[in-house]
């Protein structure tokens, strides 16, 4: 009880997140990587393997940058993470946030051509 006391709100939330995710895992329902395609700003998707979190779900990548990427990504695909930087306007916290968790993998960084790789 003593411990208890002591731990913030935020602590008691994830608490309560973190029940939900091992009754989740318990049940057999999995968690599938969060993609810059796939994923719903705000919702979690129902999939044939699991379940697909949000864009929000990563820590630091709020609800108005998940809307933003979101809503860049509907009129077409990202051709580089700089092209999704400007047209979602995300900061580079965001950006960071991405590629630490492997969302921006396999993306080039510009769209700019270089010249020495195409030898």
């Amino acid at each position: 009880k003593e411990a208890a006391k002591e731990i913030t709100d935020k602590e008691s939330r994830m608490i309560t997140i973190l029940e939900v995710v091992i009754e989740m895992y318990a049940r057999g329902i999995n968690f599938d990587k969060i993609d810059l395609y796939k994923s719903h700003a705000t919702k979690f998707l129902p999939t044939d393997t699991g379940i697909i979190p949000p864009l929000n779900a990563l820590p630091g990548v709020g609800t108005n940058a998940a809307n933003a990427i979101a809503e860049a990504r509907n009129s077409e695909h990202f051709d580089s993470v700089e092209d999704m930087q400007q047209r979602s306007k995300v900061n580079k916290t965001v950006l960071e946030v991405m590629r630490k968790s492997g969302i921006l993998d396999g993306m080039p960084e510009s769209s700019q051509m270089d010249f020495f790789s195409m030898f």
